[in-house]
């Protein structure tokens, strides 16, 4: 649970603060798969846990599923559709900085606010944003396959600084989702200071098989 409540206590921090963060897509995998790490470590890796494996080489083994979980990750970020990713701001509030941001790329780039897509002839790209509209989380996808990482990185620095330079959105979001982290870190407290001693006898037999 410790890897979840991190994930959302950030995650909320980013929503309370109104500053807006932006990321790939990959990356966006990368920090989900960390959240959720504890949860399937008690969940299907315990279900298909090599116990066979685990009576020879005893917690070397978890080295072995953590590596594998890793190449998964990896495999699956790396073989994802590039996107940017945009937490704290809604998709109304990403298509100006965000054409902004191509036309520093592209003087020539155009944009259709009612359709939330942007054009740039001269890189041969068409973007658009996505997302459920008063929600404040966004992704900006691309309809033509792009397979340059430099278009990307460039795009992502560009969007970085225009989002910096908007005004805070009006209501902040994210209170619910720090109760949420915060009442799951005070189950979390409350079980391992009452039990310390079954916490860690559980443990120990749960890390050697």
């Amino acid at each position: 649970m410790v890897p979840l409540i991190g994930y959302l206590l950030l995650i909320s921090f980013v929503r309370l603060s109104g500053r807006g963060m932006v990321t790939t897509g990959a990356r966006d995998i990368a920090a989900l798969a960390i959240a959720i790490a504890g949860m399937l470590a008690v969940g299907p890796a315990e279900l298909f846990f090599p116990a066979t494996a685990a009576t020879v080489f005893g917690p070397i083994v978890w080295l072995a599923l953590i590596a594998f979980y890793t190449l998964v990750v990896a495999l699956i970020a790396l073989t994802s559709t590039p996107k940017l990713v945009v937490i704290g701001r809604s998709p109304d509030q990403v298509y100006a900085p965000l054409l902004r941001a191509a036309t520093r790329m592209d003087e020539a780039a155009i944009g259709d606010a009612n359709l939330m897509q942007i054009r740039m002839p001269t890189l041969g790209v068409q973007l658009r944003v996505d997302g459920p509209r008063g929600i404040d989380h966004s992704r900006v996808l691309s309809f033509e396959p792009i397979g340059s990482p430099m278009f990307w990185q460039s795009l992502l620095g560009n969007l970085r600084h225009e989002v910096r330079q908007e005004p805070v959105p009006i209501p902040r979001r994210g209170f619910a989702m720090l109760a949420f982290a915060a009442m799951f870190a005070c189950v979390l407290l409350w079980q391992g200071i009452g039990n310390q001693e079954l916490v860690v006898e559980g443990f120990r037999e749960w890390l050697w098989r």
